[in-house]
């Protein structure tokens, strides 16, 4: 099983980066992430779960996270946190 950690945050996509940015949630466990053309990342084949990729940036909860990466288990004290396919939805006009 494989969980999803979004790290260097910003609000938007043109935002200029001073340092690290906002730490991201961790996803998962879940069994795969597929990538597609860095267009989307889909995983929970069940739910249908997607993640939106907007230049270069992954999209979730009003924040743009500028990495990502696919881990075998968190760090101690990095508790995963329930995915909302509701907070991956893009704003309206893009």
């Amino acid at each position: 099983m494989a969980f999803l950690r979004l790290f260097h945050g910003r609000k938007n996509t043109d935002e200029e980066m001073n340092g690290w940015g906002e730490p991201g949630p961790t996803f998962g466990p879940f069994p795969f992430f597929h990538t597609t053309y860095n267009s989307d990342i889909k995983f929970d084949e069940h739910n249908g779960f997607v993640l939106e990729i907007v230049d270069g940036l992954v999209f979730y909860d009003g924040w743009y996270y500028g990495d990502w990466t696919i881990i075998d288990r968190p760090d101690p004290g990095d508790q995963p946190e329930l995915f909302d396919p509701t907070k991956a939805m893009l704003p309206s006009g893009l």
